[in-house]
């Protein structure tokens, strides 16, 4: 049996220096396991922001020098570890040719490489650990939706048994702007295939979250969606991916870092599921896309009356309007059926991103005039 608990050895995650998985850290030790924590290098200021925080947690300890570019450098970490949760990536705005050091500073290719390369060195530390049972993959809604999503009519629901790459035209799907979406897809199917190869020996499960939102933990997770709200409640305009008005998809890492400690445990297999090894974690209490400079803001505006909130460009540099639309509906049907799952109200996730970056210094609110 694949299923694992505190019972069967201590578990390791990668990526622990960023978002999701310094709060995958801290949900496995709250829960009782013994968790080794694996950061590229603690003598960073984001290592050292890390290391302070999840040394605060009990039972945890921390494995430096985890490079997803360094082969065997996961070797120690891993061994005698009955769970594997494989949480680290390299995103488009941290692959700068300074982030990641070990990379060519090519963003789409060190994008692309962080999650195929990076994922090869991971599999080979948990074939070498001799105990590992079961993998949990941190992929992304760019695996299921990506270039399709522009293709899909509007009420369509994504699932797990879509692929970004269905119907995508080859030339578009391998144009470096699809790069993160392609190393998810291939990383995916990489993963389950090494799965097979182990010959029962370890299972994968993947989850595909949206843009993941919550509470901020420690100033080094500051980045990508969590920041973009942080400056709307700032009084600031977005910055990444461009100051222009979108829609947001949110999950809270709360109930995404739950779903990971439920699938790890949930003694089933879960390749039989429909769609495979594989959750969406997309649409937060039955709202499955907000407008940013609109919902989102309103939602800030409710907690927060007394903040002057920044606005999002809504028209380009051409004075022509920003068209914005979401076609798709998103729900967590799966797992929260198989996996139990819960689901908080996507206002409490806002909330909380706001009320973490002003108690941590991260953003200091412009105060309306009375």
């Amino acid at each position: 049996m694949t299923a694992i608990s505190p019972h069967d050895g201590p578990v390791a995650v990668t990526g622990c220096s960023g978002f999701t998985g310094g709060h995958m850290v801290r949900e496995l030790a709250i829960h009782g396991y013994r968790v080794r924590a694996c950061i590229r290098d603690a003598s960073s200021w984001r290592g050292q922001d890390a290391v302070a925080y999840l040394e605060r947690l009990p039972n945890v300890e921390i494995h430096d020098g985890c490079d997803l570019f360094t082969p065997g450098s996961y070797d120690a970490a891993f061994k005698d570890c009955a769970g594997i949760f494989h949480v680290a990536a390299v995103l488009g705005n941290s692959a700068d040719g300074k982030s990641q050091p070990l990379g060519s500073g090519d963003v789409s290719q060190d994008v692309y490489d962080g999650g195929m390369t990076g994922t090869k060195n991971v599999i080979d530390a948990v074939n070498a650990s001799g105990s590992a049972k079961r993998l949990v993959y941190t992929s992304s809604m760019a695996a299921v939706s990506g270039a399709k999503a522009a293709t899909v009519a509007k009420g369509y629901e994504w699932t797990e048994e879509d692929w970004a790459s269905d119907g995508v035209d080859p030339q578009r799907w391998n144009h470096p702007r699809a790069s993160y979406a392609r190393s998810k897809v291939d990383t995916e199917r990489f993963i389950n295939r090494a799965a097979d190869e182990s010959g029962g020996k370890w299972d994968a499960v993947t989850m595909n979250p949206a843009m993941i939102c919550g509470p901020i933990l420690f100033k080094a997770q500051v980045g990508q969606w969590i920041e973009q709200i942080g400056r709307l409640a700032a009084g600031l305009e977005p910055s990444w991916p461009s100051k222009y008005d979108m829609y947001y998809n949110i999950i809270d890492v709360r109930d995404l870092v739950q779903a990971h400690r439920l699938a790890a445990e949930l003694a089933a297999d879960h390749a039989a599921t429909r769609g495979g090894p594989r959750y969406v974690m997309h649409g937060s209490g039955g709202r499955s896309a907000l407008r940013f400079g609109t919902e989102v803001a309103a939602i800030i505006h409710a907690h927060f009356p007394s903040f002057k909130l920044g606005k999002p460009a809504t028209v380009t540099s051409r004075g022509e309007p920003i068209t914005v639309q979401s076609n798709a509906l998103n729900d967590c049907k799966k797992a929260k059926e198989v996996l139990g799952a819960t689901i908080r109200p996507v206002e409490d996730t806002i909330r909380a991103v706001v009320e973490t970056s002003v108690e941590l210094g991260i953003i200091t609110p412009q105060i309306e005039a009375a």
